[in-house]
Protein backbone atom coordinates (compact mmCIF):
# COMPACT_ATOMS: atom_id res chain seq x y z
CA UNK A 1 0.00 0.00 0.00
CA UNK A 2 3.04 1.78 0.59
CA UNK A 3 4.50 2.13 -2.92
CA UNK A 4 0.69 2.76 -4.71
CA UNK A 5 0.48 6.04 -1.99
CA UNK A 6 4.09 6.41 -3.13
CA UNK A 7 3.04 6.61 -7.46
CA UNK A 8 0.42 8.84 -6.58
CA UNK A 9 2.24 11.62 -4.83
CA UNK A 10 4.79 11.32 -7.72
CA UNK A 11 1.89 11.71 -10.32
CA UNK A 12 0.97 14.85 -8.70
CA UNK A 13 3.12 17.08 -10.21
CA UNK A 14 3.32 15.56 -13.45
CA UNK A 15 -0.81 16.08 -13.72
CA UNK A 16 -0.16 19.37 -12.49
CA UNK A 17 2.67 20.68 -15.24
CA UNK A 18 0.28 19.24 -17.74
CA UNK A 19 -2.77 21.29 -16.95
CA UNK A 20 -0.20 24.23 -16.40
CA UNK A 21 1.05 23.47 -19.99
CA UNK A 22 -1.45 21.90 -22.13
CA UNK A 23 -3.01 25.71 -22.70
CA UNK A 24 -0.07 27.36 -23.42
CA UNK A 25 0.79 24.48 -26.31
CA UNK A 26 -3.03 24.49 -27.58
CA UNK A 27 -2.62 28.25 -27.70
CA UNK A 28 0.27 28.25 -29.42
CA UNK A 29 -0.36 25.86 -31.84
CA UNK A 30 -3.56 28.27 -32.63
CA UNK A 31 -1.13 30.93 -32.91
CA UNK A 32 1.01 28.56 -35.62
CA UNK A 33 -2.45 28.07 -37.26
CA UNK A 34 -3.75 31.68 -37.38
CA UNK A 35 -0.08 32.87 -38.64
CA UNK A 36 -0.35 30.21 -41.54
CA UNK A 37 -3.67 31.23 -42.82
CA UNK A 38 -2.64 34.50 -42.65
CA UNK A 39 0.98 33.73 -44.63
CA UNK A 40 -1.24 32.33 -46.94
CA UNK A 41 -3.63 34.84 -47.49
CA UNK A 42 -0.75 37.35 -47.98
CA UNK A 43 1.03 35.10 -50.49
CA UNK A 44 -2.46 35.17 -52.43
CA UNK A 45 -2.52 38.93 -52.40
CA UNK A 46 0.87 39.34 -53.42
CA UNK A 47 0.70 37.32 -56.32
CA UNK A 48 -2.92 38.05 -57.59
CA UNK A 49 -2.57 40.14 -60.96
CA UNK A 50 -5.10 42.79 -59.63
CA UNK A 51 -3.50 44.03 -56.91
CA UNK A 52 0.19 43.58 -57.59
CA UNK A 53 0.10 45.27 -61.32
CA UNK A 54 2.68 45.74 -63.66
CA UNK A 55 2.67 49.74 -63.79
CA UNK A 56 5.82 50.56 -65.07
CA UNK A 57 8.61 49.35 -68.08
CA UNK A 58 12.06 50.97 -68.27
CA UNK A 59 13.62 50.03 -71.25
CA UNK A 60 17.83 50.39 -71.54
CA UNK A 61 19.91 50.63 -74.33
CA UNK A 62 21.63 52.39 -77.35
CA UNK A 63 19.53 51.71 -80.59
CA UNK A 64 18.22 53.39 -83.48
CA UNK A 65 15.83 51.23 -85.33
CA UNK A 66 14.43 49.30 -82.08
CA UNK A 67 11.06 51.11 -80.64
CA UNK A 68 10.38 51.23 -77.29
CA UNK A 69 6.85 51.50 -77.84
CA UNK A 70 7.19 47.87 -79.88
CA UNK A 71 8.74 46.44 -76.33
CA UNK A 72 6.06 47.50 -74.44
CA UNK A 73 3.61 46.41 -76.37
CA UNK A 74 5.00 42.83 -76.06
CA UNK A 75 5.46 43.79 -72.46
CA UNK A 76 1.08 44.75 -72.14
CA UNK A 77 0.33 40.99 -73.51
CA UNK A 78 2.37 39.84 -70.22
CA UNK A 79 0.61 41.90 -67.77
CA UNK A 80 -2.44 39.88 -66.60
CA UNK A 81 0.00 38.01 -64.78
CA UNK A 82 1.09 40.44 -62.68
CA UNK A 83 4.82 41.79 -61.23
CA UNK A 84 5.45 38.35 -59.69
CA UNK A 85 3.39 36.23 -61.26
CA UNK A 86 4.87 37.20 -64.94
CA UNK A 87 7.39 34.47 -66.60
CA UNK A 88 10.49 37.23 -67.28
CA UNK A 89 12.19 34.15 -69.60
CA UNK A 90 8.91 34.41 -71.68
CA UNK A 91 8.83 38.25 -71.61
CA UNK A 92 12.79 38.03 -72.79
CA UNK A 93 12.05 35.75 -75.44
CA UNK A 94 9.00 37.58 -76.73
CA UNK A 95 11.07 40.78 -77.17
CA UNK A 96 14.19 38.44 -78.74
CA UNK A 97 11.71 37.93 -81.65
CA UNK A 98 11.22 41.39 -82.56
CA UNK A 99 13.54 42.08 -86.04
CA UNK A 100 15.80 44.37 -84.81
CA UNK A 101 16.43 43.02 -81.05
CA UNK A 102 19.59 40.84 -81.02
CA UNK A 103 19.20 39.75 -77.09
CA UNK A 104 17.31 40.95 -74.17
CA UNK A 105 17.65 41.11 -70.44
CA UNK A 106 14.32 40.83 -68.20
CA UNK A 107 14.28 41.60 -64.22
CA UNK A 108 11.96 42.89 -61.71
CA UNK A 109 12.50 46.11 -59.61
CA UNK A 110 10.53 46.53 -56.58
CA UNK A 111 7.46 47.15 -55.95
CA UNK A 112 5.95 47.24 -59.51
CA UNK A 113 8.24 47.81 -62.67
CA UNK A 114 10.07 45.16 -65.47
CA UNK A 115 13.45 46.62 -66.23
CA UNK A 116 14.89 45.56 -69.78
CA UNK A 117 17.83 45.64 -71.51
CA UNK A 118 18.52 44.82 -74.84
CA UNK A 119 21.03 44.75 -77.70
CA UNK A 120 20.18 46.03 -81.01
CA UNK A 121 21.33 43.85 -84.42
CA UNK A 122 24.04 45.94 -86.08
CA UNK A 123 24.23 45.71 -90.32
CA UNK A 124 27.54 44.40 -91.84
CA UNK A 125 25.57 43.13 -95.03
CA UNK A 126 22.70 41.93 -96.95
CA UNK A 127 21.83 38.27 -97.34
CA UNK A 128 19.95 37.65 -100.73
CA UNK A 129 16.89 39.48 -100.84
CA UNK A 130 15.49 39.13 -97.71
CA UNK A 131 17.83 38.97 -94.62
CA UNK A 132 20.75 41.08 -93.33
CA UNK A 133 23.60 39.36 -91.78
CA UNK A 134 25.49 40.87 -88.43
CA UNK A 135 29.17 41.54 -87.91
CA UNK A 136 28.91 38.02 -86.06
CA UNK A 137 27.21 36.40 -89.12
CA UNK A 138 23.79 35.90 -87.45
CA UNK A 139 21.18 36.38 -89.67
CA UNK A 140 18.15 38.40 -89.09
CA UNK A 141 14.74 38.94 -90.82
CA UNK A 142 13.38 42.91 -91.35
CA UNK A 143 10.80 43.70 -93.19
CA UNK A 144 12.94 46.27 -94.65
CA UNK A 145 16.29 44.22 -95.67
CA UNK A 146 15.38 45.32 -99.00
CA UNK A 147 16.33 48.86 -98.44
CA UNK A 148 20.29 49.02 -97.62
CA UNK A 149 21.51 48.81 -100.58
CA UNK A 150 24.37 50.39 -99.34
CA UNK A 151 25.73 47.52 -97.75
CA UNK A 152 26.96 44.15 -100.04
CA UNK A 153 25.69 41.22 -100.74
CA UNK A 154 26.27 37.54 -99.84
CA UNK A 155 24.66 34.72 -100.63
CA UNK A 156 25.60 31.19 -99.81
CA UNK A 157 24.18 27.86 -99.59
CA UNK A 158 21.54 27.42 -96.45
CA UNK A 159 22.09 30.10 -93.86
CA UNK A 160 26.12 29.69 -93.11
CA UNK A 161 26.34 33.81 -92.93
CA UNK A 162 29.38 32.88 -91.02
CA UNK A 163 31.89 31.11 -92.90
CA UNK A 164 30.41 33.63 -96.08
CA UNK A 165 30.82 37.00 -93.76
CA UNK A 166 34.35 35.86 -92.76
CA UNK A 167 35.20 35.21 -96.68
CA UNK A 168 33.89 38.61 -97.55
CA UNK A 169 36.41 40.06 -94.91
CA UNK A 170 39.58 38.23 -96.56
CA UNK A 171 38.54 39.28 -100.26
CA UNK A 172 37.55 43.03 -99.13
CA UNK A 173 40.93 43.23 -97.46
CA UNK A 174 42.90 41.69 -100.63
CA UNK A 175 41.40 43.85 -102.93
CA UNK A 176 41.91 47.13 -100.90
CA UNK A 177 45.41 46.69 -102.28
CA UNK A 178 44.40 47.64 -106.08
CA UNK A 179 41.72 50.59 -104.27
CA UNK A 180 39.08 47.65 -105.60
CA UNK A 181 35.68 46.62 -103.76
CA UNK A 182 33.86 43.79 -103.71
CA UNK A 183 29.90 44.72 -104.01
CA UNK A 184 28.35 41.01 -104.16
CA UNK A 185 30.00 37.53 -102.59
CA UNK A 186 28.38 34.47 -103.53
CA UNK A 187 28.91 30.88 -102.40
CA UNK A 188 26.95 28.12 -105.01
CA UNK A 189 26.06 24.91 -103.89
CA UNK A 190 28.89 23.63 -105.28
CA UNK A 191 30.76 25.88 -103.27
CA UNK A 192 32.42 27.64 -105.79
CA UNK A 193 32.99 31.32 -105.35
CA UNK A 194 31.89 34.52 -107.19
CA UNK A 195 32.90 38.02 -106.71
CA UNK A 196 31.51 41.18 -108.22
CA UNK A 197 33.33 44.49 -107.71
CA UNK A 198 32.28 47.83 -107.64
CA UNK A 199 32.79 48.55 -111.38
CA UNK A 200 30.69 45.37 -112.22
CA UNK A 201 33.35 43.15 -113.21
CA UNK A 202 32.64 39.28 -112.01
CA UNK A 203 35.32 37.17 -110.65
CA UNK A 204 34.60 33.67 -111.27
CA UNK A 205 37.27 31.84 -108.54
CA UNK A 206 35.54 28.53 -108.51
CA UNK A 207 36.01 26.23 -105.70
CA UNK A 208 39.42 25.42 -104.89
CA UNK A 209 42.59 27.62 -104.15
CA UNK A 210 40.16 30.72 -104.53
CA UNK A 211 42.28 33.02 -102.56
CA UNK A 212 45.24 32.34 -104.98
CA UNK A 213 43.25 32.94 -107.71
CA UNK A 214 41.68 36.50 -106.79
CA UNK A 215 45.98 37.46 -106.00
CA UNK A 216 46.70 36.39 -109.37
CA UNK A 217 43.99 38.46 -110.29
CA UNK A 218 45.02 41.71 -108.15
CA UNK A 219 49.06 40.98 -109.52
CA UNK A 220 47.39 41.11 -113.30
CA UNK A 221 44.75 43.77 -113.23
CA UNK A 222 46.74 46.90 -113.04
CA UNK A 223 49.17 45.66 -116.07
CA UNK A 224 46.53 44.10 -118.38
CA UNK A 225 43.16 44.38 -117.26
CA UNK A 226 42.64 47.58 -115.81
CA UNK A 227 42.60 49.46 -119.06
CA UNK A 228 39.76 47.10 -120.70
CA UNK A 229 37.65 47.40 -117.54
CA UNK A 230 35.02 49.34 -119.08
CA UNK A 231 34.23 46.30 -121.24
CA UNK A 232 34.81 43.36 -119.25
CA UNK A 233 31.86 41.63 -118.01
CA UNK A 234 33.19 38.52 -116.38
CA UNK A 235 37.00 37.10 -115.77
CA UNK A 236 36.94 33.34 -115.63
CA UNK A 237 40.31 32.70 -113.59
CA UNK A 238 39.89 28.53 -112.72
CA UNK A 239 42.42 28.38 -115.09
CA UNK A 240 45.84 26.72 -113.94
CA UNK A 241 47.71 28.97 -116.16
CA UNK A 242 45.70 31.74 -116.91
CA UNK A 243 42.36 33.25 -117.17
CA UNK A 244 39.48 34.23 -119.69
CA UNK A 245 37.26 36.94 -120.48
CA UNK A 246 34.04 37.51 -121.23
CA UNK A 247 33.28 41.01 -122.76
CA UNK A 248 30.07 43.13 -122.54
CA UNK A 249 27.96 42.60 -125.77
CA UNK A 250 28.42 46.83 -126.77
CA UNK A 251 32.13 45.53 -126.31
CA UNK A 252 31.81 43.87 -130.06
CA UNK A 253 34.63 41.17 -129.13
CA UNK A 254 34.76 37.42 -128.95
CA UNK A 255 35.52 35.28 -125.82
CA UNK A 256 39.53 35.26 -124.94
CA UNK A 257 41.41 33.23 -122.66
CA UNK A 258 45.41 34.88 -122.20
CA UNK A 259 47.75 32.20 -120.60
CA UNK A 260 50.66 32.77 -118.76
Amino acid sequence: MANKGSEKERSRPFVAGCKHWLPRLAGGALALVVVAFIGERVAAKLVDPQSMKIQSVQVEGVFERVKPEAIKRVVASFSEQGFLGVDVGQVKLAIETLPWVKQAAVRRVWPDTLYISLQEQVVAARWGESALVNPEGGLFFPQNSANFTNYPELVGPGSDGVAVLAKYAKVREMLAAQGLLATHLAQDERRAWVVTLSNGVKLLLGRKESELRLARFIDLYPKVLQQWVRSIDEVDLRYANGFAVRWHAAAGKEREITRG
